[in-house]
């Protein structure tokens, strides 16, 4: 089958764990390319097998040539320490939804760990889908899709494992769709991530270091109780890796004038430093 063929089937395997964004309505219809709801709303499906559900395109800060930059520095190992310890709390058996899954190797990767899980990236990013989409058909192929986090296409308690890896949350959507004994797993950057490039980037030592504290007291604040494990390594890179990083964080954007200088100055490892929060719905 090809990769149209390959998504019609998976939507239609798990009918009734979407719903439309737009209205909510049950989805009915998985037919000729195109997925449709009760209330005539409907989605298609590209040659890339990639799905459209979002009301209307939403520009990103990312543009195509950051999100390659990152699938070459992803590909190449950089996030794999951690992604280990996020695979260990996948709740599985079911259908687990990488939400914010960008270019998709996150989403690839994990999908390679347990082929019993069904597995939906989802991004508000075209331009990230549709690098997501490129390449050869694997098995088992994750579903991707265009998608807001604020109107999931899901209906209620119908996602196992919600996975959300250094991307926006939405903690009441999440609640939501999340069933009764699942687990929404949420990666935060800690406080020496990147701390390297940092220090090149920043040489009068603002920004030195990443305060997390924000973004890990509002996931406390909202779940009360959240179990957290620190993931901290080192990854070594290459010129052309080092590059790579580079050009896929906006945190070199204030750099841009000093780009080659930095370039040329180089790294040969950089800090991984993660928080993976895991939190199990009440049952």
């Amino acid at each position: 089958m090809n990769k149209t063929e390959l998504t019609s089937q998976f939507v239609s395997q798990h009918q009734q764990q979407f719903q439309c964004p737009v209205c909510g309505g049950e989805i009915t219809a998985v037919t000729d390319a195109t997925v449709q709801c009760e209330n005539g709303h409907s989605f298609d499906i590209s040659k890339k097998g990639t799905l459209f559900m979002i009301n209307a395109p939403v520009k990103t800060e990312y543009t195509d040539e950051m999100l390659r930059y990152r699938r070459q520095m992803l590909t190449a190992g950089f996030f794999e320490p951690m992604l280990q310890a996020v695979v260990q709390q996948i709740h599985h058996g079911g259908l687990v939804l990488d939400a914010g899954c960008g270019e998709g190797t996150t989403t690839k990767w994990l999908v390679q760990q347990n082929t019993n899980d069904a597995y939906v990236g989802l991004d508000i990013s075209k331009p990230a889908i549709n690098i997501a989409g490129s390449g050869v058909v694997n098995d088992p192929q994750p579903l991707f899709m265009v998608g807001d986090l604020a109107q999931l296409p899901f209906a209620d308690q119908q996602v196992t494992t919600i996975v959300n890896i250094l991307s926006p949350a939405n903690y009441q959507e999440f609640d939501r769709v999340l069933q009764s004994g699942g687990k929404l797993i949420k990666v935060i950057p800690n406080h020496e991530y990147l701390k390297e490039l940092r220090a090149l980037v920043y040489p009068e030592g603002q920004h030195a270091t990443y305060d997390n504290t924000p973004v890990k007291s509002n996931f406390i604040e909202h779940y009360g109780h959240v179990d957290f494990t620190p993931v901290h390594y080192e990854f070594k890179l290459t010129p052309e890796l080092f590059k790579a990083l580079f050009e896929m964080t906006p945190l070199t954007w204030q750099a841009a004038g000093r780009k080659d200088e930095i370039l040329e100055q180089g790294l040969t490892k950089i800090t991984a430093d993660f928080e993976v929060g895991v939190v199990t719905r009440s049952i």
